[in-house]
């Protein structure tokens, strides 16, 4: 049997939601990491869309404590989870022209909330696991949601030396610790339009030990109606190892404007915005890595974003 300690699991689920009350169903989706501590106990990070109900645009990150009945392995497994919710609710505001004469007919709020899980799993001996989810949200304000999802994951054992002769740590004398990406992706505002457009980026990444690594990134996304067109982030990570190759990891951190765009109001909020994101890297050699990023760009003058970026780095 796997070490409950070492194993961690990937995944990603899709279903219907329905909100309390009742203003039609929607689809949602999560991408989840989990990470057993115990035999019968996990914590996981899950970045969840809650679709598009009337009005609402939600989704947020949340981390769960859940509780299985048996270890990890070949077989059904039941499980209970909850924690902390945090959400990002695309809402209907009255109508703000800017000095462009486009009209802003929406609102970012922000919130908590508290996210209960039901799950039943089916292990294969392959590594990969099938699963039924329950989901129900209670959130300190606004909508509740209730939503029935299915998905696939991958369970990563602890055979973490056998995969490759040339490990990639922080651990392992001379092992790389600095990595510098060129990024290309794109830019999406938080509206009921959600207008995108052409994000690049250019990212320096440092290895703080094998779990933690922090990064600095200057980003230009024009075309778009925000009220920047670049800015620097400055990101803390924490990140797994799943095998010799295969990175991911969660980060916060500031992004700070540098380039004001003309279709920023005079209010606009000036000071350093919150930053949350999920990066996966896969190493294609000891030097170079592929690398995906998710921002979430979070603000307090409804100009929140997504910023997805896909790109190739150097260790050195």
């Amino acid at each position: 049997m796997m070490s409950a300690t070492r194993a961690g699991e990937l995944d990603l689920t899709g279903g219907i939601e329905q909100p309390t009350p009742n203003t039609g169903r929607t689809y949602t989706w999560g991408m989840e990491y989990r990470q057993s501590f115990a035999e019968h106990f996990a914590a996981s990070f899950i970045w969840l869309n809650e679709g598009h109900l009337i009005d609402h645009h939600r989704d947020g990150q949340a981390i769960q404590v859940w509780w299985r009945t048996r270890p990890i392995g070949p077989g059904l497994v039941f499980e209970l989870g909850v924690g902390p919710y945090h959400y990002y609710d695309t809402t209907s505001a009255v109508n703000i022209v800017t000095p462009t004469g486009t009209e802003i007919g929406y609102q970012n709020a922000h919130g908590w909330a508290v996210l209960s899980s039901a799950a039943i799993d089916w292990y294969f001996k392959s590594g990969w696991f099938a699963t039924t989810r329950l989901n129900d949200i209670e959130p300190d304000s606004g909508v509740r949601s209730t939503a029935l999802t299915l998905g696939v994951g991958y369970l990563f054992g602890d055979g973490l030396g056998s995969a490759s002769h040339w490990a990639d740590s922080s651990n392992t004398p001379g092992a790389p610790r600095y990595e510098v990406d060129g990024m290309v992706g794109r830019a999406v505002l938080n509206s009921f339009r959600s207008e995108g457009a052409l994000a690049k980026a250019v990212s320096v990444r440092t290895n703080i030990n094998r779990y933690f690594a922090a990064s600095l990134t200057y980003t230009v996304a024009q075309n778009i109606p925000l009220d920047w067109r670049s800015g620097a982030a400055a990101q803390l990570w924490a990140e797994a190892p799943l095998t010799q190759r295969l990175t991911v990891g969660a980060g916060v951190g500031v992004f700070v404007t540098g380039d004001r765009s003309r279709n920023a109001q005079p209010d606009a909020a000036t000071g350093p915005a919150g930053l949350l994101a999920i990066t996966a890297a896969y190493a294609i050699s000891p030097k170079w890595v592929v690398r995906a990023i998710w921002n979430r760009v979070t603000t307090r003058d409804d100009d929140d974003s997504d910023i997805g970026l896909v790109g190739v780095g150097y260790r050195f």
